[in-house]
């Protein structure tokens, strides 16, 4: 067995993370061929195979996710042992990228990235809002906060809290099209979906009725559909933050318990030791851990 080179480790792990050599190899910036040839030379210096590689991506042997295990640790000791003796990084500095949906962005976000910039004045944000899915690896984000338990065994995720959502309406809108009086009624009124939010879910005594009825509008964004609320336009369930319900807006069927959403802070696991994602990371689990 020859001298393992820790960058060809690198490379392996990145490429694991990355799902193939076509992709790891644009995000690097490296040639596939340098690279194939690199995992060549790592596979030949252990004496084993780790995966086998096609146009489709790469599928780890057991010998290889044994080593994709331990060579992520071993990366994480490694970087944790340059930063104990680099004194620079004692203060967190530099780019910070996060992603947020955009409710999540204006209705939670917004209200502690001032204190977390007068607490860290070297940390220069790059903030994403919008409501596509993120591919942290290919966009290059270190923390993104997200709806729901992530399924990425590659992540870290820290749930931050639970976000309330209520059914809502306008006083115009009940006016004209009446108040509804059990979830059933839902189906005769106009409708405003969040596509990719959660089901109409409603429980009372042990009694579920689920709403999956004809809607006036859909959108990805709730930000929109509380403002057609606003707008006299319909019901919706939104999210219960101060800045998305406005005047003139009723919450119908409060007594009827709808199901809450969790939220996740999300970074890789060979991310977590980056003093600006600890500092962002911890920031965050601090604040919400207040509320």
């Amino acid at each position: 067995m020859g001298n393992i080179d820790l960058n060809d480790i690198r490379l392996f792990v990145a490429v694991v993370q990355a799902g193939s050599l076509n992709k790891a190899a644009e995000l690097m910036n490296v040639p596939k061929s340098r690279l194939s040839r690199r995992l060549d030379r790592l596979e030949a210096d252990l004496g084993t195979r780790l995966m086998d590689r096609s146009k489709r991506g790469v599928l780890l042997n057991e010998a290889g996710r044994q080593f994709y295990l331990r060579g992520q640790e071993m990366l994480l000791a490694a970087q944790s042992a340059i930063n104990s003796v680099q004194d620079k990084l004692d203060q967190p500095r530099g780019l910070l990228r996060l992603s947020a949906s955009t409710e999540v962005g204006r209705g939670l976000l917004i209200l502690h990235l001032a204190e977390y910039m007068r607490r860290y004045p070297d940390v220069q944000l790059e903030i994403e809002i919008n409501n596509k899915e993120v591919n942290m690896i290919q966009d290059g984000v270190d923390i993104a906060l997200r709806l729901g338990l992530p399924a990425n065994p590659n992540v870290v995720a820290r749930k931050l809290t639970d976000i309330e959502l209520g059914l809502f309406a306008a006083e115009s809108y009940v006016q004209r099209a009446g108040m509804p009086q059990s979830p059933h009624e839902l189906h005769g009124h106009s409708l405003l979906f969040k596509y990719d939010g959660p089901e109409w879910r409603f429980v009372r005594k042990q009694h579920c009725v689920r709403i999956d009825g004809h809607n006036h509008l859909s959108s990805n964004d709730a930000n929109l559909l509380g403002h057609m609320v606003a707008e006299g336009c319909g019901i919706a369930l939104l999210p219960c933050f101060d800045n998305m319900l406005r005047p003139g807006m009723v919450r119908l069927l409060p007594e009827w318990q709808v199901d809450t959403v969790p939220l996740y802070l999300v970074y890789y696991k060979n991310r977590g030791s980056v003093p600006t994602v600890h500092s962002m990371a911890a920031f965050l689990l601090a604040v919400f851990d207040k509320d």
